[in-house]
């Protein structure tokens, strides 16, 4: 079968993935740190209701817990090691094609009926989610050497 990684060149993730992915990163990475939304936001340089809305999602997902009250904030609900990356981020993607004909209705692309593209883009998509199957989110961190005292460093550089 050939290697169909270099059609997804162009392939993007959502802001909103893009985003809960970093999250899940930085709850596993800092595991004895509660962490507020809008430190999280901050961190990120992201727009705080859009990172409510990330962090919101993975809490109803039940990917993070949020403890309410002085002294509170989020962490994850699960080991890191059982959070599966391809799991997540096919949950996170479900409702968006790789591209318009790969959709539930077909989409409008004329070239539809006797294309054999999207059979390749679909075949490049599902092997991008297969490589991400086989890593869980312990493995991203060991992978990941440094990231809590970059996040530390972040904090403290944000910081009001």
């Amino acid at each position: 079968m050939p290697n169909w990684f270099c059609y997804l060149s162009d392939m993007q993730l959502s802001k909103f993935s893009d985003y809960a992915l970093r999250v899940v990163v930085h709850l596993a990475a800092s595991p004895d740190r509660l962490m507020s939304t809008r430190q999280i936001a901050e961190i990120h340089g992201a727009k705080y209701n859009h990172m409510a809305k990330v962090t919101g999602w993975l809490v109803t997902e039940g990917y993070a817990e949020s403890l309410r009250g002085r002294g509170g904030g989020l962490r994850l609900s699960r080991d890191p090691k059982d959070i599966n990356l391809g799991t997540l981020l096919r949950k996170l993607e479900e409702d968006k094609p790789l591209v318009e004909c790969l959709g539930g209705d077909g989409g409008l692309c004329r070239l539809t009926p006797a294309c054999g593209l999207s059979q390749a883009l679909s075949q490049a998509q599902e092997a991008f989610f297969a490589e991400l199957d086989k890593l869980d989110l312990a493995s991203v961190i060991r992978m990941s050497p440094g990231m809590e005292n970059l996040l530390l460093l972040l904090n403290e550089t944000d910081a009001p």
